[in-house]
């Protein structure tokens, strides 16, 4: 009775072993494309949020930049190697110039953290692009802040409107309902269903940029 019980246990044990051998090996064959793959797509983000003004210093289109990845991210940008700033930043040079730079930033969401890259402006004052890289919202609902609509209403937009304060540098924005239109430049629209959320992401934007300008925005060129 005993032996009836012992060998479908050993043959199950056997075919695990074997499945994760499979994969394992499969998954160390297929490693290094996986790699390349990630930094291809984070890689081509960060191009697609400088894209824009790189585009404007050499009078060409934000998709010609992008279509001529990887060659246009080795020639336009660089990374800041930086230790004492907790976190990566890229700059765009066009013609040995600095044009714009780019950081990655993060914060909360509802359910868990979000990755972000934003784009600003040589003074650090204004969001150029914003782009939403990883969240683990709702989807349909707070996972829509990665849509266009959303992530577009904070392109070209004055974010620290008082450089010279010791606390909170950033613009005061408020939301209003997805299908309303804005009233004036400090109105957002919220993604439906979703405030906690289009709340987060306005607070990591506000917490990142009084980091990024307290540290970058008076010393640019001595860090740059």
């Amino acid at each position: 009775m005993k032996d009836s019980f012992i060998f479908p246990i050993i043959f199950m044990l056997i075919l695990v072993l074997i499945f994760t051998g499979i994969i394992s090996v499969m998954y160390r064959l297929s490693e290094a494309r996986i790699e390349a793959y990630k930094t291809e797509t984070y890689e081509r983000r960060i191009l697609g949020t400088l894209a824009q003004k790189i585009a404007e210093t050499e009078q060409s289109s934000p998709e010609d930049i992008i279509a001529a990845y990887p060659e246009s991210f080795h020639t336009y940008v660089r990374e800041i190697k930086d230790d004492s700033f907790e976190r990566k930043v890229y700059k765009a040079v066009v013609s040995d110039s600095t044009v714009a730079y780019c950081f990655e930033i993060g914060g909360k969401g509802l359910w868990g953290t979000m990755q972000a890259l934003v784009s600003t402006s040589t003074d650090f004052r204004t969001i150029l692009s914003f782009a939403i890289v990883d969240q683990k919202e709702t989807p349909g609902l707070g996972a829509r802040i990665e849509e266009d609509w959303f992530l577009n209403q904070f392109s070209n937009r004055l974010f620290v409107v008082n450089p010279k304060s010791t606390e909170d540098v950033t613009q005061s924005y408020e939301f209003i309902a997805e299908t309303q239109s804005p009233e004036n430049d400090r109105q957002l629209r919220r993604v439906t269903g979703a405030t906690i959320t289009s709340d987060s992401v306005i607070k990591m934007l506000r917490d990142e940029f009084n980091y990024i300008y307290k540290y970058y925005g008076t010393t640019a060129y001595e860090k740059d």
